[in-house]
């Protein structure tokens, strides 16, 4: 996903490929039968601010620019299985790209428990 996001791209396209990414996977992991479904797992965007709020009103820049951090949102919720996830990263948009400013944070099981044993 980082690899896309640049200065100059639009910021609702930002939500649009990662609901694109998210309904492509769950369509092939036959969650889905039709990526336009993908509202029913995805209840939220996939991008938004950082350092207020996150549900306060602000003005959503149209148009990324360089120095920009936000935060790259991705959630996939299924009721039916009672399961669902959100994996959040803040990202810091440069002048030819962006940085995964939380990147190094462990993700997997075995990751997270080796920081907890230290």
């Amino acid at each position: 996903m980082f690899s896309i996001i640049r200065p100059g791209m639009k910021m609702k396209d930002v939500d649009a490929t990662i609901r694109s990414y998210n309904a492509q996977l769950l369509q092939e992991a036959g969650v889905l039968k039709d990526v336009s479904e993908v509202g029913t797992y995805m209840w939220h965007g996939g991008a938004h601010h950082i350092g207020f709020d996150c549900h306060d009103a602000i003005a959503v820049p149209e148009i990324i620019a360089p120095n920009m951090v936000f935060c790259v949102d991705v959630g996939i919720y299924h009721e039916e299985w009672g399961i669902g996830f959100r994996v959040e990263d803040n990202c810091l948009v440069t002048e030819t790209g962006c940085e995964n400013l939380s990147g190094a944070i462990p993700r997997t099981v075995a990751d997270i428990e080796a920081v907890m044993r230290k």
